[in-house]
């Protein structure tokens, strides 16, 4: 996903107008290709006895297929699996705790005809530290929340591994002067500092100058919507060139859409370099469809999200998919909604039947895609914006259709899927180009797939074969690619423990810690964490879970003590198996005699890596480690794994990464260490 591809200009334009009319009908115009049956639903089977990872695929036609793997997060697709004319195949090559990406390319003779993808890892190490996370609000809304809503939304994210902080910014502050504060975050700590999340008035960027019937066409294909689009990617590029020198009106038919020089709006429709932060925005104003006001839609917004955060809601596994553009002239835009369903729960877990809102009203789903031709506020076959007043009940969403891409605008249909008082989260703008939400299987953030998504350079296609019309990369990296929603969430969390207590003992030397069950099938246990202050880093101190009710922690610190006990599970998904967490049940002690000094406050220690750069491999020493993960410069991790704190030194291989420079983060039993490591 990483290669760039000529595109023919003519028969792209010639495509273009035939990809219009199918928009502005809000039906697909050929129907002689069924898109389910073109599209790969990819399953993963591992066994940790013998390291296997069984790929499995179902897909119509083909005289072969082809199967390359890499480490999750890195751009080359280094391994070549194997060849096969069946519709499986057997990876033997897999390590314990690696997550990898797989693409299985169909083939008819030499040619390449569709692509799917999967993630897949065996017991992958279970993630104490989530990195560190921006809340940007406006102060009129900041203030309008209550100090314990304020405090339950922050304390989910440092319960759930985050140091979490509030950035408040005046309802009128232009996006420079915001960029300037999450910037001077941002460089505080590159490495950690790595999720960003806006929500309330904070100001919409404008960009682009995007031209009909050209290579620079809007995403959406329609003469009137060229020029500028709302961005939040600019928020995230910490070190790209967005000018304002140029002029793009002629033909645009929304003011808010045209851009003239020195206006705020910027120049750039393509990202002009890799994003640097996970970003989400949550913006319910001006939706005068709903039922309730902006603040009240803040607040239900976040009732729901701590309700998931601690799996008071709990989606089925299942997907629903509804099409109503179909082949599309070859484009066949839900080709990927297709692989991402069926790798995140299953081929035969989605539901195509029914209208989209009737159906998420009477059934939970953890995820939805749905296309159709659409305006502002409307997407066919699926209703209006005004629908999303009702309870609908689907967390992870994707839309497809014409104008609410452009989603700054009133009652906006992208923007007003947050407003639903059921229990939707997220949802983006996407398949011009495709998202990739594969690793959300393995226990990865939605931020991830947005960043991933972001950055990419391919859309899902090889210049050879059939792939449909857009068989190109000139839609990737557009500034379009915005998520709604808090990129922070994971798939799936583990329920909480209940009714926790913790109890100064001997002598008020020791603390016992002590909780009800959590309703959690499979539950391998709990670990306790600690912390010096309830809203700084706590750290695991128990090595192993915890299999009964209670723990006595015989080391603490002198004063208060802030612990958490988060439920443990080996957690079997659809692509691969990951140790996940619940967030953390919190309880403080206070007035110990503890002598343990070792850890103040959260810190960076050292430690030992050798050589680097690296060619081959890499030699860590480092003591009592817990954990270890190295990941790329944007946060995606190609490595991780757990540590018996016996041991002090071993060794990763780095024959399968691509060179560049990546992040080596230790969590010990006395801190986090972290450093840079170059692979040539």
């Amino acid at each position: 996903m990483n290669t760039n591809y000529n595109m023919n200009l003519g028969q792209l334009l010639k495509n273009k107008w035939l990809l219009t009319l199918c928009l502005l009908m809000g039906t697909s115009l050929l129907n002689a290709q069924n898109v389910k049956d073109s599209s790969f639903q990819v399953s993963a089977n591992v066994n940790a006895s013998n390291h296997s990872i069984k790929l499995n695929w179902i897909i119509a036609g083909g005289n072969g297929f082809q199967v390359h793997r890499k480490p999750v997060g890195t751009n080359e697709w280094v391994t070549y699996i194997g060849k096969t004319n069946t519709s499986s195949l057997t990876d033997t090559s897999a390590k314990i705790g690696v997550a990898y990406d797989y693409r299985i390319m169909k083939l008819y003779g030499n040619s390449v005809y569709q692509i799917g993808y999967i993630s897949s890892g065996i017991n992958l190490p279970l993630v104490d530290f989530r990195n560190a996370i921006l809340i940007v609000i406006d102060s009129t809304n900041y203030n309008a929340l209550s100090n314990v809503e304020k405090t339950q939304w922050l304390n989910d994210y440092i319960a759930d591994g985050f140091l979490a902080s509030f950035l408040q910014v005046s309802p009128t502050a232009k996006p420079p002067a915001i960029k300037a504060k999450i910037k001077t975050w941002y460089d505080k700590s590159p490495l950690t500092n790595t999720y960003c999340l806006l929500i309330g008035k904070v100001a919409v960027p404008y960009s682009g100058l995007q031209v009909p019937n050209t290579v620079n066409l809007p995403p959406d294909a329609h003469t009137d919507h060229g020029g500028a689009w709302p961005t939040d990617c600019y928020y995230a590029d910490m070190d790209g060139d967005w000018t304002d020198d140029y002029t793009m009106v002629s033909g645009v038919g929304r003011v808010q859409n045209q851009n003239n020089p020195s206006d705020g709006k910027f120049d750039q429709h393509f990202i002009p370099s890799d994003l640097d932060i996970q970003i989400g925005r949550v913006d319910l104003s001006n939706l005068p469809s709903q039922p309730l006001s902006e603040l009240q839609l803040i607040k239900q917004y976040l009732r729901k999200l701590h309700q998931f955060k601690a799996s008071i809601i709990k989606p089925r596994d299942k997907a629903f998919i509804s099409d109503n553009f179909g082949f599309l002239g070859g484009e066949m835009p839900m080709r990927s909604g297709w692989n991402n369903a069926s790798a995140l729960v299953g081929s035969t877990n989605i539901n195509t039947t029914g209208n989209f809102m009737d159906s998420v009203k009477a059934n939970s789903y953890i995820f939805t895609d749905l296309i159709g031709g659409g305006w502002y506020t409307t997407c066919n076959g699926i209703y209006t914006s005004a629908n999303y007043k009702d309870s609908l009940l689907s967390v992870f969403n994707v839309q497809f259709g014409s104008y609410f891409g452009d989603w700054d605008n009133t009652d906006n249909f992208l923007r007003s899927c947050l407003a639903s008082k059921g229990f939707t989260l997220t949802t983006c703008w996407a398949a011009r180009p495709h998202w990739y939400f594969q690793h959300m299987a393995l226990g990865y953030s939605v931020g991830f797939s947005t960043i991933l998504s972001q950055n990419n350079s391919t859309d899902m296609t090889l210049s050879s074969g059939f792939m449909g019309s857009y068989n190109g990369s000139y839609l990737d990296r557009r500034i379009s690619m915005t998520l709604m929603g808090d990129p922070s969430l994971r798939m799936k969390y583990c329920d909480m423990p209940k009714s926790v207590t913790a109890t100064n003992v001997n002598a008020n030397k020791n603390v016992k810690i002590d909780w009800a069950a959590a309703n959690e099938p499979g539950m391998l246990g709990y670990h306790i964490y600690r912390a010096t202050d309830a809203n700084n880093l706590y750290f695991r101190i128990t090595t192993q879970p915890v299999t009964g009710l209670t723990y006595t922690d015989i080391d603490p610190y002198a004063g208060n003590n802030h612990y958490l006990v988060k439920t443990v599970k080996l957690e079997n998904s659809n692509a691969g198996s990951y140790y996940n967490t619940s967030i953390g049940a919190m309880v403080t002690a206070s007035g110990v005699s503890g002598t343990n000094t070792a850890l103040t406050m959260a810190s960076i220690v050292d430690f030992n890596m050798y050589p680097n750069p690296a060619n081959a491999s890499v030699h860590i020493e480092v003591a009592e480690a817990l954990t270890i993960e190295v990941m790329t410069v944007n946060g995606q991790i190609v490595y991780s794994t757990n540590v018996d704190k016996q041991t002090n030194s071993f060794t990763i291989q780095t024959t399968e990464w691509a060179k560049g420079v990546y992040i080596v983060k230790v969590n010990t039993m006395n801190g986090v260490a972290v450093k840079k490591l170059i692979v040539q």
